[in-house]
């Protein structure tokens, strides 16, 4: 069922064309009454809208030859207000140029939630389904021999069916069994890790730093008093990379320098896919989840915060954003390509390690807590020549409608 959120959202007409899906009769599904009431309300408006909505993808199918190219960007752990509210960003010390600019070429949500976590989130996002239904509603850590089941359906298993090139690079964080895998759930290509930023702590850097302690035997005394070592985390691996249907691949090794070498690569694979596939003509859905940042800090320091949020926005997260809208335009493909960028959830306010950044804003709470503050998230929609500049969106949108929303654009709905 469509949210009567989300139908809210397709009155800010072409804002974003993607909120578009309609609503279908059928006598089988029972509502809630809140559906009934606004359809009632609105079924003749939203009807003239989507048919005008619809003429206008005709149009742009036309003119194109094939749907539109879908990205997803999705960071982690940031309070609504730390982008693109440029007076919220001085007082927090950082600055987004690209982000802020895509803000003001496209929309900027006001409204837009997700779930509580980081597992959690991408797991709806990727099936369209609340994290209670997949059972993805807890944060994987090493060795979990946990994982979303094969039986899901993802936004790239069904855009694959569409004939889209579908690609996973950054931080999946969806489980560590092989059905798990972003290659095993309809991606053409994936590179990824499959655990959170914990990753750059089971290091022998951290470990060196204190940051963690008793991971790593060999840099340690013996220790007298130790009855075995079971509590140790072994067997794992940091980023792996594979192919729909191959083999699952180690890329690198487990060490802090290998973890900050990720990012870069995600992004030059992610460039390199969407040049790729605009080049041999085929619609692309690509998602680029990047870890934004480790948890050793860095004595280089590049946001006015010095913090690790502020660090990895400024620096890794918006440079990227504006290398990607500069290849779209040089391949000639922005205003056939959707780009979608958003938090994952809120920021870790309660007990985050030294340094982060991270900071309740406007909303009350954080990571973990479903209030405001830890599911209301900043979200940008750019969309060259179809999404209106200058719109500030206050309707109530779910990650999850993303899913329909992308099925939609893909003709798949």
């Amino acid at each position: 069922m469509i949210s009567a959120g989300f139908r809210l959202a397709c009155l800010a007409a072409l804002a974003m064309v993607a909120l578009s899906a309609p609503l279908k009769a059928d006598d089988n599904i029972v509502h809630d009454a809140e559906f009934y009431i606004l359809k009632a309300q609105n079924d003749e408006k939203w009807t003239a809208e989507d048919t005008e909505l619809d003429a206008k993808l005709a149009e742009l199918r036309k003119k194109h030859g094939r749907p539109p190219n879908i990205i997803s960007i999705m960071w982690d752990d940031t309070a609504y207000g730390d982008i693109g509210i440029p007076a919220i960003q001085k007082v927090r010390g950082l600055s987004t140029p690209n982000l802020n600019k895509m803000a003001d070429e496209g929309i900027l949500f006001t409204r837009m939630y997700t779930e509580v976590g980081c597992t959690p989130s991408r797991a709806a996002l990727a099936t369209g389904r609340l994290a209670v239904r997949s059972g993805m509603f807890n944060i994987g850590m090493l060795r979990e021999s946990h994982g979303m089941r094969g039986e899901e359906v993802t936004i790239a298993e069904v855009l694959s069916k569409a004939g889209y090139a579908t690609a996973f690079h950054g931080k999946w964080h969806l489980g560590d069994i092989e059905e798990s895998y972003p290659h095993n759930q309809g991606y053409d290509e994936a590179f990824f890790t499959g655990y959170n930023q914990v990753l750059s702590l089971n290091t022998k850097m951290a470990e060196g730093a204190n940051a963690s302690i008793g991971l790593f035997e060999d840099m340690l005394l013996p220790d007298p008093y130790k009855l075995d070592d079971t509590f140790i985390t072994k067997g794992w691996i940091q980023v792996a990379e594979g192919k729909k249907g191959g083999e699952t691949l180690q890329w690198g090794d487990n060490s802090h320098e290998n973890y900050m070498k990720i990012d870069p690569e995600a992004q030059r694979r992610t460039l390199e896919f969407i040049e790729r596939n605009a080049k041999a003509g085929k619609p692309f859905y690509v998602a680029n989840w990047p870890n934004l940042t480790s948890f050793i800090p860095n004595p280089k320091k590049c946001s006015q915060a010095r913090s690790l949020l502020q660090d990895g926005l400024e620096c890794n997260i918006d440079p990227f954003i504006g290398k990607l809208m500069a290849k779209l335009k040089e391949l000639g493909i922005a205003d056939n390509t959707l780009v979608v960028a958003m938090a994952d959830n809120g920021p870790m306010s309660h007990n985050p390690p030294p340094g982060l950044g991270m900071a309740e804003t406007i909303y009350r709470g954080g990571k973990g807590d479903f209030t405001e503050g830890g599911v209301r998230v900043p979200a940008l929609a750019w969309w060259p020549g179809v999404i209106e500049p200058k719109q500030l969106v206050g309707d109530i949108i779910h990650e999850t409608d993303l899913f329909t929303t992308f099925a939609r654009l893909g003709g798949c709905a």
